[in-house]
This record gives C-alpha cells, structure tokens and sequence, in this order.
C-alpha cells in the first residue's frame, strides 16, 4: 500500500467516525511527522491557515493534541494513537441510542399503520417526557375521561406534570371522573385538596393495590405505570376495546357508588391525582 492510500484509508476511517475531513486530514499528517508549527503544517495541508486553526481547535478540544510554546512560536504534538479507541465505544454508544429511537419510531408508525388498516393502534411512551405525552393526549378529549388512579405513585413520581395537566384540563372544562383505592391516605389527601369538574369514588380497600393507573376516553384507553426507574405508558386505539373497558368502569362506578360523596368540591385544582 502507498502512503498516499495509506493515509486516504485512515482518514476515511477517522470521518466515519465523527471527524471533519479536514480535522481527520490533519490529524494524519501530526501523527506521521510528530511535532510541528503551523507553518510547516501549511507545507503539508492543502487547507488555507484558518482552516488548520479550526482543525487544530477541535483536535484540541477532544485532547487529540496537546501543545507547547517556545516564545512567540506554538508547537502542536497528537497524543498516542490509543486515545481513539475511545471513539469506538462512543460509536457503540450512539448506535444504541439511534436503535432505541428507531424501534421507539417502528412502534409509533405501527401503531398508526394498524389505525389505518382498521386495526387496535398501539403507542408507546417511556420516561418523563414520554409519560407526559402520553397523559396529556387526553386534553383533547371530547367527553369525560374515566380514569382509575394510583395517586401514592404520581403524587411521588409525577407531580409536577400531574399539576401542569390538572391546570389545562380544568381550563378546557373537560369532566373526569375517578376510581381510587380506599385508603386513609387518599382519603385524607382527597379530603384536603378541591378539583373543578372532577368526581371520584373509592374502590373497596380489600381490593389488591394497582401500581398501573388507566384512563378511558375517545375511543382509547391510555396505560400508564410508574416506577422510580422507569416511567412507561401505552396508548391503544380501538373502539371495542374502549367499549369493554367503560362498560367495565361504569359498572364498578355503580357497584362502589351507594352514599359515597363524589364531588371534589372547592374550586381549587388537584395536586397529585390523574384529574
């Protein structure tokens, strides 16, 4: 193999893997003739002097290079050649990422395909951001949402989104009503806090504990399951499905209803509950 090709193959490599053309041009010719000034790099560098500095900045940056002044006059030296194996795991690491985006990105384009094709459209959400999403997907719904509440795990993981949602819900006067656990906790909490256009009644604390909180609106059922390492939601659209599991809340709404108080009086909004 020539120099020339030798030097061709490795700068391909070194862009492959995040370096400006440039940038890996010159990394090149450091690590073949060791130390230099940049005079003696313009000897060698097709680029124009100001390019060699933007080059010679970056490397530095990514402590590719170090330097050393003697005078007016700056030497520029590439550290070992080991260093870019770090480059490697980073590759690795933005592979990861870029699949993860990509499976999330299939999900999502399924789950409208599905719709399209008349079948159950599924999405799903992780993280902050996503449970957000997912939660406020219901702000435009055209009916009352229905919703079964896990209100010790939002209050702990999600308060402040719950509170920014409850804020734009009430806004839009769209009603809720809510199936939360019978316990003194809820009860006091409910007791001490007001929601606007928001009912609830509790269900029988002989009932096992949810960790997964439901709502029910438009046709769609949206899942959402918070934990402290995780925070994972999933949205189904389909008209049937909706329709069991309505019929299977208002069938408990009744079922648990006899003299309950059901209002959330007050005028003031709720801080922890999915309302």
């Amino acid at each position: 193999m020539t120099c020339g090709k030798y030097m061709t193959s490795i700068t391909d490599t070194l862009i492959k893997y995040g370096f400006e053309p440039s940038t890996a041009e010159l990394y090149v010719i450091l690590a073949n003739n060791g130390e230099m000034t940049v005079p003696q790099m313009m000897e060698k560098f097709e680029f124009s002097r100001a390019s060699i500095y933007d080059s010679l900045n970056q490397l530095l940056t990514q402590d590719f290079v170090t330097y050393r002044k003697e005078g007016r006059v700056a030497y520029y030296k590439p550290v070992h050649p080991n260093k870019l194996f770090g480059l490697i795991e980073q590759k690795k690491r933005d592979t990861t990422l870029l699949e993860e985006e990509m499976k999330d990105s299939i999900k999502t384009l399924v789950g409208a395909y599905n719709l399209s094709e008349n079948k159950p459209g599924v999405r799903f959400f992780e993280g902050e951001e996503g449970f957000k999403e997912a939660l406020f997907d219901s702000l435009d719904s055209k009916e009352t949402i229905y919703a079964y509440v896990d209100m010790d795990a939002l209050r702990t993981y999600a308060n402040d989104i719950n509170k920014e949602y409850v804020k734009k819900r009430q806004e839009k006067g769209i009603n809720k009503r809510l199936l939360v656990l019978d316990t003194p906790e809820a009860r006091q909490y409910l007791k001490n806090q007001g929601s606007r256009a928001t009912e609830f009644r509790y269900l029988p604390s002989s009932m096992k504990p949810f960790r997964t909180g439901l709502e029910i609106y438009d046709n769609k059922i949206s899942y959402f399951t918070l934990r402290e390492d995780n925070m994972v939601a999933v949205i189904v659209e389909d008209r049937d499905i909706y329709r069991f599991h309505r019929h299977i809340f208002e069938a408990l709404w009744e079922m648990v209803g006899g003299k309950q108080k059901t209002t959330i009086g007050g005028g003031q909004e709720s801080a922890t509950v999915f309302n």
